[in-house]
């Protein structure tokens, strides 16, 4: 039951349901593994200063297990296995490039690249109720002039905004 993200923006892109995510969890460990399916690859190997991630392609999964969002954590990773972290406490108070304990596997491969995502879930504040391991799973593809925005729960809409909580939903809903 692997879960296929849907074009947030802009409006129309030449990719055709390029990302799907599966998760899981073993322990305390959450594993989602993304399929990102792309004729072409927006993407460096090595940052240079002031690059993140987020500027080229990536994926990206927000945990929370909170009723109300906050605080949530923001994982993303690139083809070449950059990676990001945020730990979002607030709609005012980030924490950008914190260690959230992430580990990551992205692999290069014919029509596109996989990424694998494994996040210690107890290390964040998690109670052990697979019920309330909520979020959201993303992905960002393409140069910026033609850059699209993918998402499980997001609506459509005309500027991107992953960080909405109100869309926030249970993440095993992608199982492996």
């Amino acid at each position: 039951m692997a879960c296929d993200l849907s074009l947030v923006a802009p409006t129309r892109s030449a990719l055709k349901n390029p990302v799907q995510v599966m998760a899981s969890v073993q322990s305390d460990i959450l594993t989602a593994h993304f399929s990102v399916a792309s004729s072409s690859l927006n993407a460096k190997k090595v940052l240079g200063p002031k690059e993140h991630p987020y500027q080229f392609d990536v994926v990206e999964l927000f945990v929370t297990f909170s009723d109300n969002g906050f605080p949530y954590f923001e994982f993303e990773v690139s083809p070449y296995n950059q990676n990001f972290q945020v730990r979002i406490v607030s709609t005012r108070e980030h924490h950008e490039g914190v260690e959230l304990g992430l580990t990551s596997a992205a692999t290069i491969v014919t029509a596109g690249w996989d990424a694998d995502l494994k996040i210690p879930l107890k290390f964040l504040g998690w109670d052990g109720d697979p019920a309330k391991i909520r979020g959201n799973y993303y992905s960002v593809l393409g140069p910026a002039k033609e850059r699209s925005y993918w998402s499980t729960f997001l609506p459509k809409s005309a500027k991107p905004n992953f960080h909405q909580v109100q869309y926030f939903k249970p993440l095993l809903q992608c199982k492996s």
